[in-house]
């Protein structure tokens, strides 16, 4: 009995090497990829101290039996048998559900993957939809596990891995300038590197040098070429390949006259830390906002989803949604600020105003497509022809200097009369190009020559 025992026990504690290979197997950390197990999480659902605790509690109970109950010596050998058995066998499902994450990762076998060092990750949905309108299966590829994390939540339909770009994929998309994209465009030198950006604009990162890391840098229209020159940087020609801008697309034109009571977009960017470098109205938001409800105008506040741990900028916040409240309720003007206003797709804010209010941002080269008026702040500076002749997107709007000298005579003009609309027009076409009647066409044919 002993010996029959013993060998039992001894069949149980054989069964460590197969339950430490299922205590050190993990997944590849992917999320919303077809044919992936959902219930395989990164981590086993216990360690291997847990068999290691049940293996010596299975041979002091079975050497408890030989020495005083020895009728119950099989049993108890038995009994620390089943246990082990049940903990192994845990352990190999989970290894082998890791290895069915591995299999549905490779069986997918993405041709284009956007890979992300950012920190909001919003700029993924920026081009996300014309992605998925090519029908080429792609993946997002965040490069720290806790970024993982937070896209994987954001995105809960987009498949979205963690780590190296997947070997299959012929063509990839960066939204994000983040310097730590070198590391992606390095240990994948087999696909097309692409930068995107989020947007264009005359910020200084829209000329950045990061962009000479890329094999492919994709522009809306001549205006971002002519600011490569001009701030010195040589990007060689065959680099550029101009798409327009596929986020206009739906964005309708004003009207010919404006009306009575207009409504009026106040969209600032977000306020930088170092007062130095700040492009953003917000300082001087609740003057700007007074000025349009002087006018009588319906405001859509939309405030910059980046900045949120500036103090004073979230306290202007506030304070502006407090004033349109108190102006609705006064007046019954159906403003649009907080939650609901960010909630509102951007192409639904452009085509539901008459004008925009703001500042050196990206969202300003999207709205001339509409053709409509705009006044932008000029935070760093006291002339407007200088601030003109520095940022070119102003070309065509009305701006206001830091000090607001020029915003009655700037809302005024811009709706009232509206003497730059000429100029718009000429704006746009050197933004986005003179051919918008398919915003997005020449974005998809890039995609399917990444994706072939």
């Amino acid at each position: 009995m002993i010996v029959v025992a013993l060998v039992v026990l001894a069949l149980g504690l054989a069964t460590a090497p197969l339950a430490r290979s299922g205590a050190v197997a993990r997944p590849p950390l992917a999320a919303h990829v077809p044919g992936q197990p959902v219930w395989v999480r990164p981590t086993p659902p216990f360690r291997f101290r847990v068999w290691a605790i049940a293996a010596a509690l299975s041979v002091l109970l079975t050497a408890v039996a030989i020495a005083v109950q020895p009728a119950f010596q099989v049993a108890a050998a038995f009994f620390g048998l089943g246990i082990l058995g049940v903990i192994t066998a845990i352990f190999r499902r989970y290894r082998s559900g890791c290895e069915e994450v591995r299999a549905a990762v490779e069986a997918y076998a993405p041709r284009l993957a956007m890979p992300y060092a950012g920190k909001a990750g919003h700029h993924i949905g920026m081009w996300s939809p014309w992605i998925d309108r090519t029908g080429i299966p792609w993946v997002v590829v965040a490069r720290t596990p806790a970024l993982f994390e937070q896209l994987a939540a954001m995105y809960p339909e987009t498949p979205i891995v963690q780590g190296r770009i997947p070997a299959t994929v012929t063509g990839a998309l960066y939204p994000h300038g983040a310097t730590t994209n070198t590391e992606f465009i390095e240990a994948s030198p087999g696909a097309t590197h692409v930068f995107l950006g989020h947007g264009d604009s005359d910020k200084p990162l829209s000329a950045s040098e990061r962009v000479l890391h890329y094999d492919v840098v994709a522009v809306a229209g001549q205006a971002a070429i002519d600011r490569f020159a001009a701030a010195g940087l040589e990007v060689p020609a065959e680099k550029i390949r101009v798409i327009g801008r596929p986020q206009t697309e739906g964005i309708t034109t004003g009207a010919q006259r404006m009306p009575k009571r207009p409504t009026v977009l106040y969209a600032p960017t977000w306020r930088h830390a170092d007062d130095t470098l700040n492009v953003s109205s917000l300082a001087v938001a609740e003057r700007i906002v007074q000025a349009l409800l002087d006018r009588g105008c319906t405001v859509v506040f939309r405030r910059h989803f980046a900045g949120q741990n500036h103090v004073d900028a979230e306290a202007m916040i506030v304070r502006v949604n407090r004033m349109l409240a108190a102006d609705a309720e006064a007046t019954g003007r159906p403003h649009r600020f907080g939650t609901a206003a960010m909630d509102e797709p951007l192409i639904e804010a452009f085509n539901s105003v008459d004008a925009m209010v703001s500042d050196i941002s990206g969202i300003v080269v999207d709205f001339m497509a509409s053709l409509k008026p705009l006044v932008m702040y000029a935070a760093q500076a006291d002339d407007p022809d200088a601030f003109r002749a520095a940022h070119p997107t102003a070309q065509a709007a009305y701006v206001v200097d830091r000090h607001l000298t020029q915003l009655d005579s700037a809302l005024d003009a811009a709706l009232g009369k509206d003497p730059l609309a000429a100029a718009r027009r000429e704006r746009a076409d050197h933004y986005l190009g003179t051919d918008r009647a398919e915003p997005a066409r020449r974005f998809i044919d890039l995609l399917e020559e990444l994706g072939r």
